[in-house]
Order: structure tokens, then C-alpha cells, then sequence
């Protein structure tokens, strides 16, 4: 039986909350720019890759449809964006975990594969924590840790932090070579702005990703690789999959792109 919700019928769900399988892991994307070479659905790809490979390697989890829609406000000005103000993004998944509650989940998982909805998840999950005291609410989004450990893996092969990037630079582009290459762009991928990423950010928040490049990209998608991007995605997997077998979650940061 598919642990996928969206693959399940309604009894299939029933079975499985009977069976103990109280844990759903709710992927969270965006629709952004992601430069000229990457599709606008990037964060949503990642976001429901990695929430069912989580669910793969476990056998006590359900996971639901992936979120499209996140808050990407810095991204006005750039064609394609569909975005929420951080109290939508937050009262749609209070609703979720409202109506997951009342089913029989006992444990909420937000897998945001997007920074910007760093806000949104936060007032959801204190919402949430309030409302229905039997319902634990957890956050996977990147820590310092696991940044620092993508890090080593593009240094292995010689590839600077500003090159990997914060948004479709080095990094984001070999994970989409890894999980979708007949959407990557690679004879559009042009660098983008490859000065320090931490001093570009209250830059970004203040005036939005068109005040600091043209293309939308952050970082050097020219030096991606699929080889690189699975392994991007492998030590995420691990990393996510350590805080859920401890039950515990990474701390809730915004980091705008």
C-alpha cells in the first residue's frame, strides 16, 4: 500500500491511523523565478522529493501532496510568481493540521523547501501547538549544520559557496539535474550574482532579488552536475531523517530566497 495521501483511498487512510501510522510530513514549495534555466516549480519539486524519500525509508509515516504555493514577495518583478503573504501560507496549514487532527494524526511534519515561508511556519505551528494540544507540530527547513555540510560536499569538488549559492545557483541546478534534468535549462544558465550570499541578504529582503540580479540567479549554475545534486539530496535525506527518528525539528530562520 502507497503511504502517498494523495495515492490512497479514504479507507486506506483509516487502516493505516488504526495501524499506528499517526505521522504526515507536509512538503511545502513555491512558484518563483528560479533564473532562466530552472522551472518555476523548483522548490515544489525538492520539496515533494524529499518528503517522499523520507516517507520511502520509513514505514510509520503518510505523505501528503506538496504545497505549490509559497511567500515570495522578493521575487516581484519576475514573470511567473504566485505568491502568499505569510498569514495565508499560515492559515491554510493551521486548516491542514486542523482537519489532519481530526482524522487521527497525532504529529504534523513542515518540510519547506523554500526560506520564505520561514514566517508562515512558525505562526502555523504556534497556531497549531494552540489549538490542538494533541497535535505535535515539527519544522524540516535547512540549519547551519546541514548548509555547513552541503558545503564540504561542493568544496570536494572545488566549487566556492557563492558559486553554490542561495537561489538556481550551483546547488538548486545539480539538484534538479539529479531529480528532473528534462526541465533544466543548462544552454540558458548564465552566473548570476556571485558576491558574499550573508551580505547580499538584508540587500534582498529590503528591495527584492531584481535589485541584485537581472537573472534571478544567485551563485554559478554553469558549474552544476547531476553526480553532485544527488548527493546534495542524499545528505538532506540523512539529515532530515535523524531529527524525525530523535522527534525533534531544525529552528524555524528566514532566508529569503
Amino acid at each position: 500500500m502507497s503511504l502517498l495521501l494523495a495515492e490512497m483511498t479514504w479507507p486506506e487512510v483509516e487502516r493505516a491511523i488504526a495501524a499506528g501510522i499517526t505521522t504526515v510530513i507536509l512538503p511545502l514549495g513555491a512558484t518563483e523565478q528560479h533564473g532562466p534555466h530552472l522551472p518555476l516549480g523548483t522548490d515544489t519539486v525538492r520539496a515533494a522529493f524529499l518528503a517522499g524519500q523520507l516517507g520511502a525509508d520509513r514505514s510509520d509515516v503518510l505523505v501528503a501532496p506538496a504545497l505549490p504555493l509559497g511567500c515570495s514577495d522578493e521575487h516581484t518583478g519576475f514573470p511567473g510568481l504566485l505568491s502568499l503573504d505569510h498569514e495565508t501560507l499560515a492559515r491554510l496549514i493551521t486548516d491542514c493540521g486542523q482537519r489532519m487532527a481530526a482524522w487521527g494524526i497525532r504529529c504534523l511534519v513542515l518540510l519547506s523547501a523554500h526560506g520564505g515561508n520561514a514566517r508562515a511556519l512558525e505562526r502555523a505551528r504556534t497556531r497549531l501547538q494552540e489549538q490542538v494540544s494533541a497535535l505535535e507540530v515539527r519544522v524540516l527547513a535547512s540549519s547551519t549544520a546541514l548548509n555547513e555540510e552541503l558545503s564540504e560536499i561542493a568544496a570536494t569538488d572545488g566549487i566556492a559557496p557563492d558559486d553554490v549559492g542561495l537561489h538556481a545557483g550551483e546547488g538548486e541546478t545539480s539538484e534538479m539535474l539529479h531529480l528532473r534534468p528534462d526541465l533544466v535549462h543548462m544552454d540558458r544558465a548564465v552566473a548570476g550574482y556571485t558576491g558574499s550570499m550573508a551580505d547580499v541578504i538584508p540587500r534582498l529582503r529590503e528591495a527584492g532579488l531584481r535589485a541584485v540580479t537581472d537573472t534571478g540567479t544567485l551563485g554559478d549554475p554553469r558549474l552544476a552536475c547531476a553526480t553532485r545534486g544527488r548527493r546534495y539530496l542524499a545528505a538532506q535525506i540523512e539529515g532530515y531523517g535523524q531529527l524525525l527518528a530523535i522527534g525533534t525539528a531544525t529552528p524555524v530562520r528566514e532566508a529569503v530566497p
